[in-house]
């Protein structure tokens, strides 16, 4: 009898003509064996900064209350939270200010989920749908200098794999407390007798945060299953994801207010912002051996849904409701990917690929009043947005120390979008934009490798930007050329080395640069577009790591750059010059297993001639197993450091007294004190 699955699975081998072998199951390993090592070096880099984090690494990490965590493993990432968790948050890569996404593309099982125009933010990644307990392995290709990269690759490209190893599968059962009255369960079945791309986990968090208007509810489920492994139709496997969460945002305070004892460092002016997101998330992966190449598709969906109030800047824009503002980001969107590789002699293989996404976008951004009332309306918008690309290129290997890979790929985005608010503004629009990549390899000694590498990355343009016009003369921005819509496109190379001594030490190198001819953004409260000039950011990325024992890892990465507009040498606002990470892993075959990372972040420039406070934290984990029972202790900030997450130079009016004013001031979020979590996991 055909098996149920088996239609479907015709449906996607219509374009495939033969067998892939069965991928072997898991096998089941004893209990007392589980991550026994923590060597984790990237067998094969094809980039000089190529970084992989392991299961070991990941479990052992001090900080793993959430997905957005595992992205601070990422050596010279840097996320800086300005709500409460279940929001976005800001991240940072080699010299950009992605804002939440715009500059760092993130993949989860092998789909995109930045989010095109969302209303928020260009770029929007939200990565609460993640349950970090069947996070397999996450990667990291700095740079835009591989053919797969696509939108938002400008820093690089952060991929997620899920899955849980042999070594972890079964049913296991997970309560957190914490000291800000965070209470977190976790349910994960990982049938032992399936591959490890099969798995279940449900997961509820309540956290009331460290001070007011930080608390945060979500629901998760996520599961992955291999509906088949076909020696005659391949390998078929679906992911699929249900996300809700509440979260606060308590806005930052003036650093003139709180020197003058108006509202503490750590408090908020007003405690009604915040917001809900929800997601449905699925995709199907289908997997073929063709004997003379391999064939790979995936088809994705979501529903996304995302409300947000938030408040800023007090009584400036508006005396007498107020700035509270209001946004709702709704879309459904559905895509499909492919990627082919036949080898076409023994040293030369040709690899191609294609994807497309379309979009159905419904957003809206009002200014609302004390009772979350409309009381003007600056956006309502209805979207359909296309994004699409094709790639072709080789990997050759003319000689067994050298291998070359080179191709191009050529994006292509469409944008229909209509004013709800005025029905005659409409705007169309149509992009393209050609990308070439090389990178190369060169094995200098069995322990040392040369790499080199060039890449164009790209930044879509958002779809309210197609609305845009130029930049009106009485602004403050008339400086800056307004334009239309466009591709924003880097240029990058980098240049590195990468030594590795059997499974005792790993080192790298690499010096990268990227330039942008005319930076472009969309300013959502001027809503126009600004054309800036030249920017270049410089910079090299070290890491190291040794394994005195297999079982126990020391690593050190330190990431430098120097983002700067070209023509007035003026800095990049935001973006940190400096970061070190010291990190050490240890997961002992006894039970113990314990993690610790020391981070410093440098001063970085702010608009106006301002700079942000440099600051260093310390976390910690400490965890034991005995039989089936594992007790974890975390602890974020060890040292208690007063220090501010994020910091930012704008102008704002919250004390009415005083007199009004739009000269920049100061502003900041407190970061988190010392906090404590425990946890118990009982695996069945």
């Amino acid at each position: 009898m055909r098996r149920p699955s088996e239609p479907l699975l015709r449906a996607f081998a219509l374009l495939a003509v033969a067998a892939a072998p069965a991928a072997a199951s898991a096998h089941d390993v004893p209990k007392d064996r589980r991550y026994t090592t923590v060597v984790v070096a990237d067998r094969s880099p094809r980039t000089a900064s190529q970084r992989t984090l392991g299961p070991a690494e990941i479990a052992a990490s001090p900080r793993r209350r959430s997905a957005d965590d595992l992205l601070r493993l990422v050596p010279g990432v840097l996320l800086i939270q300005h709500g409460a968790e279940g929001k976005g948050q800001q991240m940072f890569m080699r010299g950009f200010d992605a804002a939440h996404g715009a500059d760092i593309e993130v993949k989860v099982a092998g789909v995109a989920v930045n989010e095109l125009s969302n209303i928020h933010g260009q770029g929007y990644v939200d990565l609460g749908f993640v349950v970090p307990e069947v996070v397999r392995r996450v990667t990291a290709n700095k740079g835009p200098f591989l053919l797969d990269q696509g939108n938002f690759a400008n820093a690089g490209t952060i991929r997620f794999e899920l899955g849980v190893e042999p070594e972890a599968r079964g049913s296991r059962v997970g309560y957190e407390f914490g000291s800000t009255l965070r209470h977190r369960g976790v349910f994960v079945h990982a049938p032992k007798n399936m591959s490890k791309e099969t798995f279940f986990a449900v997961e509820a968090m309540t956290d009331r945060g460290f001070a007011r208007a930080r608390a945060a509810q979500r629901a998760t489920f996520l599961g992955q299953i291999r509906l088949l492994d076909s020696k005659s139709h391949g390998a078929l496997d679906l992911t699929a994801g249900v996300y809700a969460a509440r979260f606060d945002a308590p806005g930052a305070v003036r650093a003139d207010d709180v020197a003058a004892g108006k509202v503490d460092r750590i408090d908020a002016y007003r405690g009604d912002g915040g917001g809900r997101s929800y997601r449905l998330f699925t995709a199907l992966r289908h997997q073929l051996d063709l004997g003379v190449g391999k064939l790979e598709q995936r088809l994705h969906g979501q529903l996304r849904d995302l409300d947000l109030v938030e408040d800023f800047t007090g009584w400036l824009l508006d005396p007498v409701a107020g700035d509270r503002r209001g946004q709702r980001h709704r879309f459904a969107s559905l895509g499909y990917q492919l990627d082919y590789r036949r080898p076409l002699h023994p040293n030369l293989d040709f690899v191609a690929g294609g994807a497309w996404q379309g979009d159905l976008v419904r957003q809206h951004d009002v200014r609302v009043d004390a009772h979350h009332q409309v009381v003007s309306r600056n956006w309502d918008l209805g979207v359909g947005q296309h994004q699409a690309h094709a790639r072709a290129g080789l990997r050759w290997h003319p000689v067994s120390r050298l291998t070359i890979e080179a191709g191009a790929r050529l994006d292509l985005l469409a944008y229909d979008v209509r004013d709800r608010i005025d029905p005659d503004r409409h705007g169309r629009k149509v992009l393209a934009l050609p990308s070439p990549r090389i990178n190369a390899a060169v094995r200098l000694a069995p322990f040392a490798s040369l790499f080199l590498a060039y890449g164009r990355g790209l930044r879509a343009p958002e779809a309210r930007a197609v609305l845009g016009g130029p930049v009106p003369e009485d602004t403050s921005l008339d400086r800056y050329r307004g334009g239309p819509a466009r591709i924003v496109a880097s240029d990058s190379v980098e240049v590195g080395a990468r030594f590795q001594h059997r499974e005792r030490v790993s080192a790298g190198v690499a010096l990268f640069g990227t330039w942008i001819d005319r930076e472009l953004v969309f300013d959502h409260v001027s809503a126009v577009n600004i054309e800036l000039n030249r920017t270049r950011r410089l910079g090299v990325d070290l890491d190291l790591a040794v394994w005195p024992r297999r079982w126990l890892q020391l690593r050190q990465d330190l990431s430098l750059v120097q983002a700067r507009f070209v023509e007035s040498g003026a800095p990049v606002p935001l973006a940190p010059p400096f970061m070190s990470a010291t990190g050490l892993t240890l997961v002992h075959p006894s039970g113990l297993r314990a993690g610790a990372r020391f981070l410093v972040v440098g001063s970085r420039a702010l608009p106006h001639g301002a700079r942000t406070s440099a600051y260093a934290l310390l976390d910690l984990s400490l965890g034991y197993r005995v039989g089936p029972l594992q007790l974890d202790l975390q602890l974020d900030n060890v040292t208690n450091a007063v220090w501010k997450e994020g910091e930012y130079h704008y102008a704002s009016w919250w004390d009415r007294a005083d007199p009004r004013s739009t000269i920049p001031t100061l502003h900041y979020l407190a970061g988190p004190p010392l906090t404590a979590r425990i946890g118990a996991t009982l695996w069945l």
